[in-house]
């Protein structure tokens, strides 16, 4: 019964989101554009005056009450959802290639990765392809550091099948010439992970196939139960008022990257769409959300969705629209399409031409996963992701200002009539990406 209320739900709010909005009645207030240069204003605060935003840190709290301070400026009562998250910090890795001329390797944690010993550990380096259990047939990799290539598998499987035989550590080469990845395991590792760059891969990979390779490695973490909280806003709906959607984006960064685009771009539109809306009646309640701890695996959704969701029957999520040229929506492979379908509609109606994204990993997912259409906003992975010039001067107003006009959109659709009861809304097909590309989106855990 549960799931058959959720469909009808769904189909509903998707009928209802896909029918022009008529003329405002007289008298009725008349919400104003979004402004780019408003929202862009957000971004640099977030990304320039704050800088880093990591979960759990005071700068993310700093964040959090720069946030709650705008909601009540455009006249909501801001609410603090608060939630305990596992708190992950990198403080010192060092990776040196042994032999007649020692060299450093230069390296990044991933997040979750086991800590070494104090002093560090030394082994010799067996390269084992792409790290799935098929290419450890016929490696020995006990008491050895296991080399491995991006791809394929998530970084937590890669690191857990090492484990599983016997490597020390794990250390994963980048797959493309773009430095070294950013990544996540989701979740504590049972030995040392590191990430390299696919030139120092490449390298090792070389000497490890002309004899034998050892290394020296150190990796000082600390692991242990933070709090941290999710900014909500909430605008009770004027006709169904106990059907919620949710509206919302990460505000967290990784560490050393200010993240003007991730994600200060979204949590920008988001603020926007609040301002706008402020003093315009909408038919449902609007819940705001600003989430927490996205970056480390999207802890802040999910204690939301988990908590917060009775009523919730759609979400919009908004991660990286600063940069890039074109919009695109998305969901998580499988799930159910009808907000993704709403979202393609209503661009059209507002002359914004928007592509589908086939394969996303954000906060949506954290309510899919529990039943709630949601649709992904996103403009594609630049090249700043995850790294310390992800600043606001490569964010554009213009994208920011689209973005929050298709939000806007969305939100501003007029009562379903009960003649609809019971119809499908199919949906207009938007120019589909190819999988590949937004492959990069996912690089922190795969």
């Amino acid at each position: 019964m549960h799931f058959l209320h959720r469909r009808i739900v769904s189909i509903l709010l998707v009928l209802a989101i896909c029918t022009l909005a008529p003329a405002p009645a007289v008298g009725q207030p008349v919400p104003p554009a979004p402004s780019g240069e408003a929202a862009f204003a957000h971004v640099q605060h977030l990304a320039s005056t704050i800088g880093p935003r990591v979960a759990g840190t005071p700068s993310e709290r700093q964040a959090a009450e720069y946030l709650a301070a705008q909601f009540r400026q455009f006249g909501y009562q801001a609410d603090l959802h608060s939630f305990r998250f596992p708190y992950f910090e990198a403080r010192r890795v060092e990776l040196l290639q042994l032999g007649t001329a020692p060299r450093a390797v230069p390296a990044l944690i991933f997040t979750y990765s086991a800590p070494t010993a104090p002093g560090g550990i030394e082994a010799d380096v067996v390269h084992v392809g792409l790290g799935r259990p098929s290419d450890y047939e016929g490696r020995q990799v006990a008491g050895a550091v296991a080399l491995v290539a991006r791809g394929s598998i998530t970084f937590g499987e890669k690191a857990a099948n090492a484990a599983a035989r016997g490597a020390v550590a794990v250390v994963v080469f980048n797959n493309a010439p773009e430095g070294i990845m950013a990544g996540t395991l989701l979740g504590p590792s049972r030995i040392p992970a590191v990430a390299i760059s696919n030139e120092e891969g490449v390298r090792l990979v070389e000497a490890a196939q002309h004899g034998r390779l050892r290394v020296r490695l150190l990796v000082d973490t600390v692991l242990e139960t933070r709090s941290t909280v999710n900014v909500v806003a909430t605008k009770r709906g004027a006709v169904r008022p106990e059907e919620i959607v949710v509206v919302g984006a990460h505000y967290d960064s990784v560490p050393g990257s200010p993240g003007a685009n991730d994600n200060a771009s979204g949590v920008a539109v988001v603020l926007e769409a609040a301002r706008v809306l402020a003093g315009t009646p909408t038919p449902r309640t609007i819940q705001f959300v600003l989430f927490a701890a996205e970056e480390l695996g999207l802890f802040g959704s999910v204690a939301f969705a988990e908590e917060r969701r009775q009523g919730v029957v759609a979400m919009i999520n908004i991660d990286m629209v600063g940069w890039g040229s074109i919009l695109m929506a998305g969901g998580s492979p499988g799930r159910d399409e009808t907000m993704v379908n709403a979202a393609v509609e209503v661009a059209r109606t507002l002359g914004i031409q928007l592509n589908r994204l086939r394969l996303a990993g954000s906060d949506h997912a954290s309510f899919e996963r529990v039943g709630i259409p949601a649709v992904f906003l996103h403009r594609g992975v630049d090249p700043h992701y995850h790294r310390p010039t992800d600043l606001p001067s490569i964010v554009d107003p213009r994208n920011l200002e689209e973005a929050a006009r298709l939000v806007v959109g969305m939100l501003l659709h007029p009562a379903i009539p009960t003649a609809v009861v019971g119809r499908r809304f199919v949906g207009m097909v938007a120019p589909e990406l190819p999988v590949g590309s937004q492959q990069p989106l996912v690089a922190r855990v795969r």
